[in-house]
């Protein structure tokens, strides 16, 4: 099993899955298709066979479509047989109440999983 690294677009996020363990989207996810976007990566995570996996979600905006995708990934985690660690770090923008207030939907949907938030400052452009 290799790495799955997918470079991200003004629409799309980064993804680097690694077999580590590490998992990581960041970006912008405005995908045309979600399901086209995130099968490739419900696939890699499904064959994927580790104890610990460690998911950083740094997404600056997603709509409607990535937050039910995202929900699925972490479902699919959830239910990989045997022990496991699911560390999330969720990262998100000072002042950007919306997606903290995602990350705190996820956590109260996934009490297995030990969430953390990480707030950075805001990029003067």
């Amino acid at each position: 099993m290799h790495d799955l690294m997918i470079p991200g677009t003004d629409s799309l996020p980064e993804v680097s899955f690694k077999t580590s363990g590490d998992f990581r989207l960041y970006g912008r996810a405005l995908p045309e298709d979600a399901s086209k976007f995130f099968n490739p990566i419900f696939d890699w995570v499904r064959e994927f066979t580790g104890e610990m996996y460690n998911i950083e979600i740094n997404l600056d905006y997603f709509n409607t479509s990535v937050s039910k995708k995202l929900l699925e990934l972490f479902r699919i985690v959830e239910n990989k047989p045997g022990e496991k660690k699911v560390n999330v770090k969720w990262m998100y923008e000072d002042g950007d109440d919306e997606m903290l207030e995602s990350g705190e939907i996820y956590k109260e949907l996934l009490p297995g999983f030990h969430f953390t938030f990480h707030k950075y400052a805001e990029f003067s452009r």
